[in-house]
C-alpha cells in the first residue's frame, strides 16, 4: 500500500512541475496579462466544440485552442496557435 501512495505523490509532484507558471510568447511577442501585468502563466488547452460534431459524437475532430492562465490574477487568455515558452 505504501508503494501506491508513493506513486500518487510522485504523480502529484510531476503534475505540479508540469504546470509551474512560465513565461510565453505568441507571434514573437512576450505575453503579459492585460489585467495585472504579470508575465508568467500556466499553459492549458480547450476543445472548441461544435454542435454538429457533438450531436454525432465526433468531438475529438473539433479543433482546440491554447489557454494561458495568469499566475497572479487567474485571467484566461485564449490563443489559436500554441504559445512558445521563453526563458526568463
Amino acid at each position: 500500500m505504501a508503494r501506491f501512495f508513493d506513486a500518487v505523490k510522485a504523480g502529484v509532484k510531476a503534475f505540479k512541475e508540469a504546470n509551474e507558471p512560465r513565461a510565453f510568447s505568441v507571434a514573437g511577442k512576450p505575453v503579459r496579462c492585460p489585467h495585472c501585468g504579470e508575465s508568467t502563466f500556466a499553459l492549458g488547452s480547450a476543445l472548441l466544440n461544435s454542435r454538429g460534431r457533438t450531436a454525432f459524437g465526433l468531438d475529438w475532430v473539433d479543433p482546440s485552442a491554447s489557454l494561458l492562465i495568469c499566475a497572479e490574477c487567474g485571467r484566461i487568455e485564449w490563443y489559436a496557435q500554441e504559445p512558445t515558452e521563453i526563458s526568463t
